[in-house]
């Protein structure tokens, strides 16, 4: 088995220049950064939720994933500020279909609880707060944390033309491999 990363490399290298292979590179946190004295950023925070299931009012929130980024007043992302991500032990096992869609089992939640707080304080400064589909995730955060519930929202599903941007669909999934990457493999 080829363990040199180098040698690795230069094969996807080799690789993604023939037009009959494409390679696919997970996808990794960029490193953070501080933003420049004077620069005129607002915060934003991107996030997304794994459930027990599709009811905000019953069902329960397993793992949250934030992102904390910076940008500037035309949109444009300078940065990463940030990242949160936390487990949650549900009250009741979580279901087969939801392990298969999400690849959380019962063993990586036992024991972990999110701490309201720190949400709270990694949600505080930000401006917006945005999710790939906003309409499930709200309501969930919202029921959680008060905090959500003076943010400004945004879909990065619905809210993006993604056939202009040369995408035939939004799943999250679909769009990574688009340009290029995966995730959740491996953890």
């Amino acid at each position: 088995m080829l363990q040199d990363t180098t040698d690795l490399a230069a094969m996807a290298e080799t690789l993604s220049r023939s037009p009959d292979y494409r390679v696919l590179r997970r996808l990794v946190a960029s490193s953070r950064y501080v933003p420049t004295l004077g620069q005129d950023v607002r915060t934003g925070v991107l996030l997304d939720t794994e459930t027990t299931g599709l009811d905000h009012a019953k069902d329960e929130i397993i793992e949250l994933g934030m992102v904390k980024f910076d940008y500037l007043a035309d949109g444009r992302i300078v940065g990463v500020r940030d990242t949160f991500s936390a487990f949650n032990e549900p009250s009741v096992a979580i279901s087969a279909e939801v392990t298969a869609l999400t690849g959380i089992t019962d063993e990586m939640v036992a024991g972990h609880r999110i701490d309201d707080a720190a949400v709270t304080d990694f949600v505080g400064g930000s401006v917006i707060t945005i999710a790939h589909n906003s309409g499930f995730d709200r309501r969930f955060v919202e029921r959680y944390w008060p905090v959500f519930e003076h943010k400004a929202w945004g879909c990065s599903m619905s809210e993006i033309d993604w056939r202009k941007h040369g995408f035939a669909g939004s799943q999250l999934g679909y769009l990574l491999n688009g340009v290029g990457y995966f995730h959740r493999t491996g953890q």
